[in-house]
């Protein structure tokens, strides 16, 4: 009597798992977010670029001046890697996607949200930098 019961309760809970597994998955991306501060005003370009290198360096970005308004910021977090580009003026900067590892970009613009929450986080660490510069 138990067997009859056995087989469809197993199949049941195996497309369950199966069901919550994948929709877990594919709500883990979300849309590439672009960040900046259109807000740097009181500051040289030089300054502002040294303030993104010292914000991002603090967090334990790796800062790359690629020319002079344009630095490479990579972050690794175990086997993921991210990599922005940073453009940025005496007026503003802005953050943009450049490339990843394991981190399950899309051509339609997705990634793992990871993404958007460390490059936040840069961005938050480079306004505070610029604002303790003004001062």
């Amino acid at each position: 009597m138990k067997r009859y019961l056995l087989v469809p309760t197993v199949l049941v809970l195996t497309v369950f798992a199966l069901v919550f597994a994948s929709s877990g998955h594919a709500a883990r991306n979300v849309p590439i977010q672009n960040f900046g501060n259109a807000n740097v005003s009181g500051l040289t370009a030089a300054q502002v670029g040294d303030g993104i290198v010292r914000g991002g360096t603090s967090i334990g970005w790796q800062m790359n001046k690629v020319s002079p308004q344009l630095i490479t910021a990579t972050v690794n977090e175990r086997r993921h890697s991210v990599t922005v580009e940073i453009q940025y003026s005496a007026k503003e900067y802005t953050i943009k996607y450049r490339d990843s590892v394991n981190m399950r970009a899309e051509g339609g613009g997705t990634i793992h949200s990871s993404y958007n929450r460390w490059v936040e986080r840069l961005q938050r660490n480079i306004d505070a930098e610029l604002a303790r510069m003004k001062k």
